[in-house]
């Protein structure tokens, strides 16, 4: 383990209390035209707070309720699911990443294809940085970038092709304690747009770090952020750790 993953992981609550825990759920709520710009279904999705449930032992997120009070979608890499209250599924879709990357740029998103991508970003911002363990995975640390006078160090890192995430190739940046601060990173699903997504107000939670604010704005090509350009808001409260013993 290179010196700044393992810095990073012990600032987040350290491999040990991170191996105890089974999933990780929090009050979840978005907004921002990069909802509003996907059509119809994406804008109702920013409407309602969820709670939403991460999974840290597979890749499976859960959020309830999801676009109608009464329906609960199911996010796994190769098929989202949404389902009524009492388990009757009312919409599938296999394979959701190759039919968004595949759309044809301003068609609306259906409400399978919105649950693909947050149910992937939030596995994904959960579970770093310890999912840079993962097989396959590969890191290494790049120059660091200047924010307001601090000195981030950076990391980039390379996802194997079947690893859901925004992108293969991403850069994550760290503040002096270890904590992530950013990232930067282009939207495959989006058709490459470029990003820099800000990571703020860490809260701990039985000895782990989690975020609960995050920005994501438009990235120019000196990679400095368009702040007048915020796509993503989200919002996280009441997160919880639940470890493995628990059922």
């Amino acid at each position: 383990m290179i010196e700044l993953l393992k810095k990073a992981i012990d600032a987040h609550g350290g491999l040990d209390r991170w191996s105890q825990v089974d999933r990780v759920s929090a009050t979840f709520k978005a907004a921002g035209v990069g909802f509003v710009q996907r059509g119809p279904v994406a804008e109702a999705f920013t409407k309602q707070a969820m709670k939403a449930t991460i999974y840290t032992r597979e890749q499976r997120s859960t959020f309830e309720p999801f676009i109608a009070s009464d329906q609960r979608g199911v996010y796994e890499p190769s098929r989202t699911l949404i389902e009524k209250s009492g388990g009757r599924p009312i919409a599938v879709l296999d394979h959701p990443r190759d039919s968004l990357v595949n759309m044809i740029p301003g068609t609306p998103w259906s409400a399978p294809q919105v649950l693909y991508f947050i149910g992937y970003s939030l596995w994904m911002y959960f579970t770093l940085p310890y999912s840079f363990l993962l097989d396959d995975v590969k890191c290494e640390e790049v120059e660091p970038w200047i924010e307001n006078g601090e000195s981030w160090r950076a990391l980039k890192v390379t996802y194997p092709p079947t690893f859901p995430s925004h992108s293969p190739e991403q850069i994550h940046y760290f503040d002096e304690k270890g904590l992530m601060r950013r990232q930067d990173y282009t939207v495959d699903v989006r058709q490459n747009l470029s990003t820099a997504h800000y990571i703020d107000d860490h809260v701990k939670v039985d000895g782990l770090w989690f975020a609960t604010k995050r920005r994501i704005y438009v990235r120019g090509q000196d990679g400095v952020p368009l702040f007048d350009k915020l796509l993503i808001a989200a919002d996280f409260s009441d997160v919880t750790v639940h470890k493995s013993s628990e059922e």
